[in-house]
């Protein structure tokens, strides 16, 4: 078994109010097209990381198409299973833990947000559907001792109009899976309206809020920035009794990173000569200086990391590597702390 950074509720309803976790989540998106060296993952330890986050996927042809295929066996070796056990034992040598975080592709150039039918029977047949998506990674987490498993990202359709079914979800994942739930709630529109918090042991939440329009905004612009989501976030926190964690983080290195930190690189940009390296570090500093030292806040997943062979130095995308804001998280993530922890009764 990993080293489990996190210290879990009773699984079963009614148990006794333990913490949910005693220290800071400190993780990376680990995207590995081909099995990396060990020497990668101690280069992660070394910086402060604690825990390896995996993404997998299910395809699904169109939002309102009740079918999800899944590839256990896909060739990018960080989304198959085989690499998912090879780097949970590697995790596991180094003294990391492991979070699996399923995505749903949706073909068409649809967002997972807009997921939904037209009839009840469609409903049920997706449900079933991704039921069997997840209990599949359910079962992996739990034999790879997997810290965390995120039980569905953005997807804010079916997550606001069918919450009994994510609980009903949520129970028989837990039925197989001892480690820690969380759901992955987009910023815009859709963590506030999550009903299910209660049945998780984490707030999860992709943090790419908007911050500042300004062009060239200060420190203290992008602190401000943060106030109004704070707020809402410590008050998500205390009415659920869960503290919050950022399932995504993310900025580039570009002028607009401030005003729209969840826009992809475009074609043009994929060449393109670093633009604002210097409010990259801002963005990162912003982040840790608000949230790091509160007692409800859990913790975060940077987005995102390549092995060094596949970084193939990219100017304009999300990852720090070989950056300036590199430094910061490696400051911020070797900083001595201990969580307050929150009680997540169940």
């Amino acid at each position: 078994m990993v080293l489990v950074l996190l210290v879990c509720a009773c699984t079963e309803a009614g148990g006794n109010d333990q913490p949910v976790n005693s220290v800071k989540i400190q993780s990376v998106t680990f995207d590995a097209r081909r099995q990396p060296p060990v020497s990668e993952l101690v280069r992660l330890r070394d910086m402060g990381v604690t825990h390896l986050t995996l993404i997998q996927f299910g395809w699904q042809a169109g939002h309102d198409v009740p079918e999800i295929r899944m590839h256990t066996d896909a060739n990018w070796f960080s989304e198959g299973d085989r690499g998912i056990r090879i780097l949970a034992r590697q995790a596991d040598s180094l003294g990391m833990g492991l979070i699996l975080k399923p995505h749903l592709w949706i073909r068409r150039g649809q967002g997972r947000d807009t997921v939904g039918f037209e009839t009840e029977e469609d409903w049920r047949a997706w449900e079933a559907q991704y039921l069997a998506f997840m209990m599949h990674y359910a079962h992996l987490a739990e034999a790879v001792g997997a810290s965390m498993l995120v039980v569905g990202t953005e997807l804010a359709n079916a997550a606001r109009t069918r919450p009994d079914f994510w609980r009903r979800l949520i129970t028989d994942v837990r039925a197989v899976y001892g480690g820690a739930l969380t759901y992955a709630a987009n910023w815009y529109e859709e963590y506030e309206h999550i009903a299910f918090w209660d049945a998780l042991d984490y707030i999860g939440v992709q943090g790419y809020f908007e911050l500042s329009r300004e062009e060239n905004p200060t420190p203290a612009m992008l602190a401000a920035g943060w106030v109004p989501y704070k707020t809402t976030l410590q008050r998500l926190s205390k009415q659920f009794g869960r503290p919050v964690f950022f399932t995504e983080i993310g900025y580039r290195n570009v002028s607009y990173a401030a005003a729209q930190p969840w826009r992809w690189p475009s074609r043009d940009e994929v060449n393109t000569v670093p633009e604002d390296d210097a409010l990259q570090v801002r963005l990162y500093e912003a982040f840790f200086e608000s949230f790091w030292d509160e007692p409800w806040f859990a913790g975060t997943v940077i987005w995102k990391w390549h092995p060094e062979a596949e970084e193939r130095r990219r100017p304009l995308d999300f990852t720090p590597q070989h950056k300036p804001a590199e430094a910061v998280i490696a400051r911020w993530f070797a900083r001595p702390h201990t969580a307050q922890p929150v009680a997540s009764p169940r």
